[in-house]
């Protein structure tokens, strides 16, 4: 994928934003009881869950280190053969538009249990997504500066979480001290908490965009960092606010965070527009950047000119909503299913990519060496 930009230029703010917003979402939602397992510890999860994607990054640096080239799908179509590199982008792809879809749907339901109950799913969905295909129409560069006004929404909740930490409501003594399951649930239930880091996927189509002389992977660190520490600052004000036994029946924690806020004299009625900007934000830019994702996937598997991006995208918007529309309506989402898939092509296969191409002679080392002999 030859597409630096030779008058727009993304540097290293912009970057930071977009691994930021790439991850922060379904899991900035529904933290942090999605895992179906062991949830006392949720805070601690969510700092362990961290280290396999600095690996990740640990890697994807030494991969570019090594072979001086960003684009790792580019890289691997080269030092590869055509039908492995076609069922790793084909995957990928179909894992993407799962998520685009998993997401849609996890937006229905919020927004029908808080704001529009008699509204039909698939009318929620089709709008959501066609607002999605519009914005990503005008490219990447205009979703990175879209990206970039809506982390600033992102500041103002994380400022929130530490002002709950420091008012009547927060109770330390609602917090375990110490692990209180043995060390083998604690890991199998922490498999829910490593998926809330693979939206970083998406900066496989990125960071060829960003400019040259970037450090890129200093801002995408600190990021992921960022991502740990929100994530770690909504399982602990939850705990800290509501207690074990409240918190396990609640959809969406930060929600129920929101509403401590108000009087219960009706005043949440009337911030329904405030919460629905809360939401229907976070889902939006997450959705802008896997639709966005998959049509460069989908560049991949089927070449189409330049001219015509906006055909991919709305190739991708038209699958995602007519799988939205087909499908039964959802109450309750089972997580287990997304969790796995998202370990696995977030982590399990770009880890396998980098190792690949770490063992691989760089690009022409070969061919300098025989015509010198």
């Amino acid at each position: 994928m030859n597409i630096q930009s030779p008058y727009t230029r993304i540097g290293g703010v912009e970057l930071f934003t977009f691994t930021y917003c790439s991850a922060v979402t379904i899991g900035f939602i529904f933290l942090p009881y999605i895992s179906s397992e062991e949830i006392r510890s949720a805070w601690l999860k969510v700092i362990v869950a961290v280290i396999p994607y600095l690996l990740f990054i640990y890697l994807y640096k030494k991969v570019v280190t090594k072979h001086n080239d960003r684009d790792v799908l580019h890289l691997f179509k080269d030092m590869t053969s055509p039908w492995i590199y076609y069922f790793v982008i084909t995957y990928l792809f179909a894992s993407t538009i799962y998520s685009i879809f998993f997401g849609t749907k996890g937006l229905i339901i919020i927004v029908q249990t808080y704001l529009m109950q008699d509204t039909p799913q698939w009318t929620i969905g089709m709008f959501f997504l066609l607002v999605i295909g519009l914005s990503a129409s005008y490219g990447i560069h205009a979703i990175t500066r879209m990206i970039v006004i809506i982390f600033f929404h992102e500041i103002i909740l994380f400022i929130s979480l530490v002002l709950f930490i420091f008012s009547d409501d927060f109770k330390w003594i609602n917090i375990p001290p110490f692990l209180t399951v043995d060390i083998g649930t604690f890991l199998v239930s922490s498999i829910s908490e490593v998926t809330r880091y693979g939206g970083i996927i998406a900066l496989f189509a990125y960071l060829p965009f960003v400019d040259k002389k970037v450090k890129v992977f200093r801002p995408i660190t600190l990021s992921v960092i960022f991502i740990m520490f929100t994530y770690f600052l909504i399982c602990l004000v939850t705990l800290g606010v509501f207690g074990f036994d409240q918190a396990l029946t609640m959809l969406s924690p930060v929600t129920a965070l929101m509403q401590t806020t108000t009087s219960p004299t009706g005043l949440f009625e009337r911030l329904d527009l405030f919460f629905l900007t809360v939401w229907v934000m976070s889902f939006f830019k997450i959705g802008l950047i896997f639709v966005w994702f998959s049509s460069m996937l989908l560049k991949e598997i089927i070449p189409l000119k330049v001219k015509n991006y906006w055909v991919q995208i709305w190739i991708i918007i038209t699958i995602s909503t007519l799988i939205v529309i087909s499908t039964p309506s959802i109450v309750n989402l089972d997580w287990r299913p997304y969790n796995i898939n998202m370990l696995s092509y977030t982590l399990f296969v770009p880890v396998m990519m980098f190792l690949y191409l770490l063992i691989r002679k760089k690009q022409g080392v070969g061919q300098n060496e025989n015509k010198s002999q």
